[in-house]
């Protein structure tokens, strides 16, 4: 792909040059040809340097890219470092980008991905249906998508997708809800509906709650951290007689723990998330969160990384992988070692 974009690049210069000259005095043309001679010679050169990059690549094996919603968020940093061990140990490259919580920002990083020369992109989008051009971009340059975490809207484009049991996650927590408060209570959410992963966490809650007295009686939708502390204050505002309050994952929960305790009411709120973090794990040995459904970022990306060698050696993989996860609780965090990833 980079030598024929190299050879449109000669064949432009050339044909711009002779356009140039036609119908131009003998100094215009004379000029013309040196500009024609210069632009054929850059041409050249860009040429060289792009066979040598491909060249270099094939030596070197493949590119793989990574993207994800925001790499400040320490799932998604475990996850990256163990595709990154994997594929590094292979000997091939690995390029990690943030999507910044900014579709548009992370399509710019895709397509930057692709004009890098990757094979395979793993993909953890900010927007499921938003990232659809990306996913339009990289199947016209023939790059494999493994979707990671949190699913796009139109699977048709990816080989496939690794996440956690997001729906039984959700469960996990709605059931311990259910567990605590047999006759009813009152919950508060803070959610992510662009997240599929977060959707499916709701879900999983929803259900577990259907038909018990435990009833949602206040939701926020977020995109962005920045948003969590604001509207939980104004959630424990507005609604005196919180139960449980539930984050869509330990960084958001433990964001909502300090609202509670800043209001005084961290005796009569239980928080709780999904994650399993260590910091999100710590906070629940120390009497802080509540529970915490576990994921595993390592396991996800040391398959994702698996499934990836298969495709790219011809050989096929499932549509759809669902890793389990635990509930986390003071009963048995001292089992899931609050100091690691699950």
């Amino acid at each position: 792909m980079k030598k024929k974009l190299a050879s449109v690049l000669i064949v432009g210069a050339m044909l711009m040059a002779s356009l140039s000259a036609c119908g131009s005095s003998a100094a215009e043309t004379t000029a013309a040809a040196e500009t024609e001679a210069a632009a054929e010679t850059e041409a050249a050169a860009e040429a060289e340097e792009t066979e040598a990059e491909a060249e270099g690549s094939e030596e070197g094996g493949y590119i793989f890219g990574y993207t994800c919603m925001d790499m400040t968020n320490p799932f998604h940093i475990a996850m990256r470092d163990a595709m990154q061990a994997k594929v590094e140990a292979n000997g091939d490259t690995f390029i990690a980008i943030d999507g910044q919580s900014n579709q548009a920002t992370q399509n710019n990083v895709i397509e930057d991905l692709i004009t890098r020369g990757i094979d395979v992109l793993f993909l953890n989008p900010v927007d499921s249906q938003s990232v659809q051009p990306a996913l339009e971009a990289c199947a016209a340059a023939g790059v494999k998508v493994v979707n990671v975490d949190s699913a796009v809207a139109d699977r048709s484009l990816i080989e496939t997708y690794l996440a956690s049991d997001n729906v039984e996650a959700g469960r996990q927590c709605g059931e311990e809800i259910v567990k605590l408060f047999p006759d009813g209570c009152n919950i508060c959410i803070i959610e992510n509906p662009l997240a599929e992963s977060v959707v499916h966490r709701v879900q999983g809650l929803e259900e577990a709650i259907e038909g018990t007295n435990c009833t949602i009686i206040d939701r926020k939708s977020i995109s962005t951290m920045d948003q969590v502390l604001q509207n939980a204050e104004d959630m424990l505002t507005r609604n005196p007689e919180i139960d449980v309050f539930w984050g869509l994952n330990d960084d958001v929960s433990l964001i909502i723990l300090g609202a509670v305790e800043s209001a005084g009411r961290s005796e009569e709120i239980k928080v709780m998330s999904v994650d399993g973090s260590p910091s999100g794990k710590t906070s629940v040995a120390e009497g802080g969160l509540y529970a915490t459904a576990a994921q595993s970022p390592v396991s996800i990306g040391e398959d994702a990384v698996d499934c990836a060698y298969t495709i790219l050696e011809g050989g096929t993989v499932e549509a759809e992988y669902a890793l389990p996860t635990v509930l986390v609780t003071p009963e048995n965090v001292e089992e899931n070692d609050p100091s690691n990833w699950s």
